[in-house]
């Protein structure tokens, strides 16, 4: 509010601040920093320093589409010694007996031969669906003898024949 002489008598506060959507008021900037209370849309606040500007943790983010449910989106995560993706690679171990057809559908196919527990593979196509049985199968070379065949990677019911090898 300014006088008919220009006097300045009041002015708006800059130190105040309207909360626009819930929030919480927590300890300190540190994230996980622990949570004071609640607060609610409308409810005023006097800033006791002027506004910082915050830089989150340095996030990572890849777009990707799930080999499940085709699904697409981003996974964001923060960097750090154990992060929560790695990069694929070409190997399976065996975890159960399961059998190498010559091709991708499984269904009435006899297998060129069954691997064994424990026998490493390397892929050489995929991993792609069996359009008959829903079931996700790789193209693979056994390490021991070279024979190439189609391997089912999980049943119907989720019990895992191949895994990617650590």
């Amino acid at each position: 509010l300014k006088g008919n002489q220009g006097t300045v008598y009041v002015e708006p506060s800059k130190t105040h601040f309207k909360v626009e959507t819930e929030m919480v008021l927590r300890e300190s900037l540190e994230t996980g920093s622990s949570e004071l209370r609640k607060l609610s849309k409308g409810e005023i606040l006097h800033g006791l320093e002027a506004p910082k500007e915050v830089r989150p943790n340095v996030k990572l983010g890849v777009r990707a589409r799930s080999l499940e449910d085709g699904n697409a989106g981003w996974v964001c995560f923060s960097a750090g010694p154990l992060p929560p993706l790695r990069p694929w690679k070409p190997s399976y171990t065996c975890k159960a007996k399961v059998a190498l057809t010559p091709t991708l559908a499984a269904k009435d196919t006899e297998a060129v031969r069954h691997a064994e527990p424990g026998e490493i593979f390397e892929v050489v196509e995929g991993p792609c669906p069996d359009a008959a049985t829903g079931l996700r199968r790789i193209r693979c070379a056994t390490a021991s003898d070279g024979v190439v065949g189609w391997a089912t990677l999980r049943s119907s019911d989720g019990s895992v024949f191949l895994e990617p090898a650590a």
